[in-house]
């Protein structure tokens, strides 16, 4: 018999353990050591308030509340990602192959750099001679992570309508298979 969903309000360790979960879902040992559980006891108190509907509830309304306030949800991250595979480089180069002036890059590539080396001239003048970008690559397994596109995700199907008895029928015969091999 399934045990009775609890009431109770949830303590503020539980609470604690929630927020710390919604920053990072990764390690749910981390986030127990973080909301106060000895480390000793974290990995076992994890799994008891993950499987606690309370918990999951909690957990829901954080997340829904940092994305209304954010205004950033699964859409808009695949939104912007697929902006930054489709971006062409062509749109930061001038009729020469040279780097345009990073004031007239399209916002997309603007966003997409991850650093740059800048040469000083002479008189002041600094020249940019080398853009490093996000990596495409990361970008495209970052989509495909996506659980809405799911790319990188093994699909297995798995028929388990047999009945009982089926079943029971199946093993008897395997069994009588084995017992005239020998």
């Amino acid at each position: 018999m399934p045990k009775p969903q609890s009431t109770k309000p949830l303590t503020e360790q539980m609470v604690r353990y929630c927020e710390e979960y919604v920053k990072n879902p990764d390690d749910q040992t981390a986030c127990a050591i973080a909301a106060g559980y000895s480390a000793a006891t974290a990995v076992n108190a994890a799994s008891r308030l993950m499987a606690d509907p309370r918990i999951q509830e909690r957990i829901a309304h954080l997340r829904q509340a940092r994305s209304r306030r954010t205004k950033i949800d699964a859409d808009t991250v695949l939104l912007k990602l697929s902006e930054m595979i489709e971006a062409d480089v062509g749109d930061i180069l001038d009729e020469n192959g040279n780097i345009k002036p990073i004031k007239q890059w399209p916002a997309v590539w603007r966003k997409s750099v991850s650093g740059f080396d800048v040469m000083e001239m002479d008189e002041g003048a600094a020249v940019l001679k080398k853009v490093k970008l996000l990596d495409k690559v990361k970008i495209l397994e970052l989509i495909g992570r996506h659980v809405d596109v799911s790319a990188f995700r093994d699909k297995v199907e798995v028929d388990v309508n047999f009945s009982l008895a089926e079943r029971l029928a199946a093993a008897r015969k395997r069994a009588a298979q084995d017992n005239a091999d020998e």
